[in-house]
């Protein structure tokens, strides 16, 4: 069949009261996250509802929610440059783009977090290589390094690029290295996301995730979910523009992917609960439980956010015929993904820290159980980083041809 447009003209979001609508409501989304940034860098971390007891709270689970719903550009550009599936070509650039907003509002939220931004370089300059966040900071700045590489070609085919024939130039060849970086991307992407997921396995005093499935979880669930956030983009795009952005063969393909990936999760969660959790937990892990149980929502979040919404839902969506052909369930389908994944982040690296570390062996003192619900300062900068998020993917597809040459099969 023809392509859904004319040859040569991307996309453009209109310049509609509406679009402009749209941007004022995220700047204001800006203004606010900004203020609570900047409140948050003159007065410190003591405005916020952190503790010693619960140190990281919602900004973490944002960035490692972040972090997870971006995967779907190092998985997709696996499939299409390593494993030679050029089907799915028509959606890298926007499985990009949704990337670099993922990774980058990771570390906007992170120079929030650190309490003293001034010294956010200091892991590239001073290295602990005996420290897991140490190798995630390398391997997260190496990668978005990468996807910034991977982009550069399609920023400079812009008309603002016209009068810089020689950067045009340049991005062509870099678009030349684009398998070589995506077998790069893909080797540093599974190692941050592991190690995401390890930086639990080694918490020795805090027994209730101190097991070794947590970077597999952490690696499945973000290469199931990043996909998902991706295709659901895609077709949010296309409503708004009213016209067919990325063949909808290609979407239920990577629907498929993504459902088959959700069920292997909740396959590994499954055993993991059944094998670690209860035949092979140690007396602390089952007093950590009991904690969460009594204290926390932990056991409906868990089976209404993390398995229910998270896996059950989104896999029927994805993996049912009648509603793999449909739109709004394909959509539906990457919501929910997306809400399980940030759920899951916030029970792992929330729940887990309000168990006191006086239930591990070998301590001779007791800490109250640890309480935690996030600040409005908290809420602000969350406010900031989603609202960059919304104008780096509204203008990129204003002004970006993340479409361009895609043809309806």
């Amino acid at each position: 069949m023809a392509a859904s447009y004319p040859e040569g003209k991307p996309f453009r979001l209109p310049f509609s009261p509406g679009f402009l609508a749209w941007l004022a409501f995220l700047s204001v989304l800006v203004l606010i996250g900004l203020y609570s940034l900047i409140s948050v860098f003159i007065k410190g971390l003591v405005i916020t509802n952190l503790t010693d007891s619960v140190p990281w709270g919602l900004w973490i689970t944002v960035d490692l929610s972040s972090i997870a719903l971006g995967a779907g550009a190092f998985t997709l550009s696996a499939v299409v440059y390593i494993f030679g599936i050029k089907r799915l070509q028509p959606i890298i650039r926007l499985a990009i783009l949704v990337g670099f907003a993922g990774y980058t509002s990771a570390m906007l939220m992170l120079l929030a977090d650190i309490g003293r931004p001034d010294r956010f370089w200091h892991p590239w300059v001073f290295w602990n290589v005996h420290s897991v966040l140490w190798e995630v900071t390398m391997c997260i700045t190496v990668y978005l390094l990468i996807l910034v590489t991977e982009f550069a070609p399609v920023v400079v085919e812009t008309p603002f690029f016209d009068r810089w024939p020689a950067l045009r130039n340049f991005g062509h060849f870099l678009h030349k290295l684009t398998p070589f970086l995506a077998v790069l991307g893909l080797v540093i992407s599974l190692l941050h996301q592991s190690s995401l997921g390890a930086t639990y396995g080694v918490l020795k005093s805090r027994p209730i995730w101190f097991k070794p499935s947590m970077p597999i979880m952490f690696v499945l669930s973000a290469i199931a979910a990043g996909p998902a956030v991706t295709i659901s983009v895609a077709y949010v795009v296309e409503w708004i523009l009213g016209k067919r952005t990325v063949p909808h063969d290609v979407l239920q393909l990577i629907a498929r992917f993504s459902g088959v990936g959700l069920l292997a999760y909740g396959y590994i969660k499954f055993w993991d609960m059944a094998t670690v959790t209860y035949y092979g937990r140690t007396p602390g892990v089952s007093s950590a439980f009991a904690i969460l149980q009594q204290n926390t929502p932990f056991s409906f979040s868990f089976w209404v956010g993390e398995v229910i919404l998270g896996i059950i839902l989104p896999a029927i969506l994805f993996l049912v015929p009648r509603y793999n052909r449909n739109p709004a369930a394909a959509v539906l389908g990457g919501l929910s993904a997306m809400v399980g994944i940030i759920i899951h982040r916030w029970n792992v690296t929330v729940g887990g820290l309000f168990v006191p570390i006086s239930y591990s062996p070998g301590t001779l003192f007791q800490l109250p159980t640890g309480s935690y619900f996030p600040a409005p300062i908290e809420w602000g900068v969350a406010i900031l980083v989603i609202g960059y998020a919304l104008i780096v993917l509204t203008l990129g597809v204003r002004f970006l041809p993340l479409f361009e040459n895609n043809g309806e099969h």
